[in-house]
């Protein structure tokens, strides 16, 4: 069984966002900040994760003791991407931008925020359904009573 380096979830995760401006970050930068939305993101899902000690890592080797698999992957990228978003959400210059404005066009920036919420609040959605799917899925069954 092979190890998944935090490499192979950052590029994941990057495969699922735009962001141009993460890229002219220094790459310690850069580390510093997928790993913190990594470590957020097992923090949402580990307790329903049951299949994947997602606490068997090593954060100076930068990798887990055990093997990701896709749909695990797929959770964790997928939280990591709403805590990506919160930021956006929760910039003040938005809502100063939001508060202050009288054109409400649809390029204004009361408009955007309304896009960047809604946004967030899809990737919320879909993190809590594919983690609530994977829970059902792999649900332990031998304990219930009838």
């Amino acid at each position: 069984m092979a190890n998944t380096n935090y490499e192979t979830v950052f590029a994941e995760f990057k495969d699922k966002i735009t962001d141009p401006d993460l890229i002219t970050f220094a790459e310690e930068l850069q580390t510093e900040m997928l790993t913190a939305y990594m470590k957020k993101a097992i923090g949402k899902c580990k307790r329903v994760i049951k299949t994947v000690d997602l606490s068997n890592r090593d954060d100076e080797l930068m990798q887990f003791g055990v093997e990701i698999p896709d749909e695990v992957m797929d959770i964790i990228t997928e939280w990591m991407t709403v805590f990506w978003l919160e930021p956006f959400v929760n910039n003040i210059e938005n809502l100063r931008n939001n508060l202050s404005t009288k054109d409400f066009s649809v390029f204004s920036p009361a408009n955007l925020l309304e896009k960047i919420g809604d946004r967030y609040d899809i990737s919320y959605k879909r993190a809590r359904s594919i983690t609530n799917e994977y829970s059902y899925i792999i649900a332990d069954m031998k304990g219930l009573k009838s």
